[in-house]
């Protein structure tokens, strides 16, 4: 991925696997654009410019209808951070933790994936990004507050928004380090499966590859209501983060399954012709690999959109020994 600062200097930051090059475009306001390599208080401007990936691991796994949500909300998590530390001075040992994220499709069309002949290129994808600092302090701010737009082949086609927060490290780890002393002294928050969890079915889940699978068969499916078990084991390298800790990819694909699979198993839409338009995301807590994480899925009434297409609410739950870990909102559209 190049940085790309109108300018003759560039800098480039790690793309994920499969995801191809992206130019990350900094576009200043005529009063500062002298002063591009200064970190600024007020808000700054963004293109994230590449093509949709052909070879991904998990984006490319699929039916192939429509081309994946989450690779727009993938490229703005990875570069959330660079953004707060290179432009706005936040110090380099601060990481970054998004801690809300919401997106809206405004144009299906626009996402369904078409068929390209050999030689005719990738489909340009671009995503105009909008970066305001809150809570600032002795002007270096404490996070960050993002509005995306998303244009696919040129086409306006989704718009979004999401909060990022800058940690102090030590005091973040001290706070890691007493929830891990103190969950365990108390046995009454445990929750753990009764055996091993089976994975969710390929297909019920929109993917083609076991090791992509990241719910377990619903342990509890009755009058809308799902329970099932995030997978974290014997499960692709793409979504193993480094840190012992539940990978954003990780989650919020879990995310996207449960909402396939509750409207799937509820009222009928098929996974292979549907997709999450809308999704509203809080981030509530951190989650440990080694502990049991629980998704729990409620299915709202079957409506219609406005273009007469099936169309699903799910409300979203992911507990850790109780203690939740998100809470999301998805509204699920079968296409014709």
């Amino acid at each position: 991925m190049t940085i790309d600062h109108g300018t003759a200097m560039s800098h480039t930051v790690p793309a994920g696997p499969g995801m191809g090059t992206c130019h990350l475009i900094h576009r200043p306001s005529p009063r500062d654009h002298y002063l591009l390599d200064v970190p600024g208080p007020g808000e700054e401007n963004f293109a994230l410019a590449g093509e949709m990936p052909v070879a991904h691991p998990l984006f490319n796994d699929g039916p192939g209808r429509f081309h994946d949500v989450q690779i727009a909300t993938e490229t703005v998590r990875e570069v959330g951070e660079f953004i707060g530390h290179r432009y706005f001075g936040v110090p380099d040992d601060r990481p970054g933790l998004f801690f809300r994220l919401a997106l809206e499709l405004t144009d299906l069309s626009g996402w369904r994936s078409p068929h390209r002949l050999p030689g005719e290129g990738g489909i340009p994808v671009t995503t105009h990004i909008r970066v305001r600092p809150a809570n600032v302090v002795d002007e270096v701010p404490r996070g960050l507050d993002f509005h995306i737009e998303i244009l696919i082949d040129g086409m306006s086609c989704g718009t979004g928004a999401a909060g990022l927060v800058f940690l102090m490290p030590r005091l973040y780890r001290k706070h890691l380090e007493h929830v891990r002393r103190a969950q365990p002294a108390m046995p009454e928050l445990d929750d753990f499966p009764d055996g091993p969890p089976r994975p969710a079915t390929c297909a019920e889940v929109g993917r083609y590859l076991p090791e992509n699978v990241v719910i377990s068969e619903p342990t509890d499916c009755a009058r809308g209501r799902l329970s099932t078990w995030v997978l974290t084991e014997g499960v692709s390298p793409v979504f193993v983060g480094g840190d012992g800790q539940l990978t954003g990819l990780h989650l919020m694909e879990s995310l996207r399954q449960a909402s396939l699979l509750a409207a799937g198993r509820t009222h009928g839409l098929s996974a292979e012709r549907s997709m999450p338009v809308s999704c509203e995301v809080n981030f509530r807590g951190q989650a440990d690999l080694d502990v049991p994480l629980r998704c729990f899925a409620v299915v709202g009434a079957l409506g219609h959109d406005a273009e007469g297409r099936p169309s699903v609410p799910v409300t979203l739950t992911v507990t850790q020994r109780r203690r939740t870990v998100a809470e999301a909102r998805t509204l699920v559209v079968q296409d014709f």
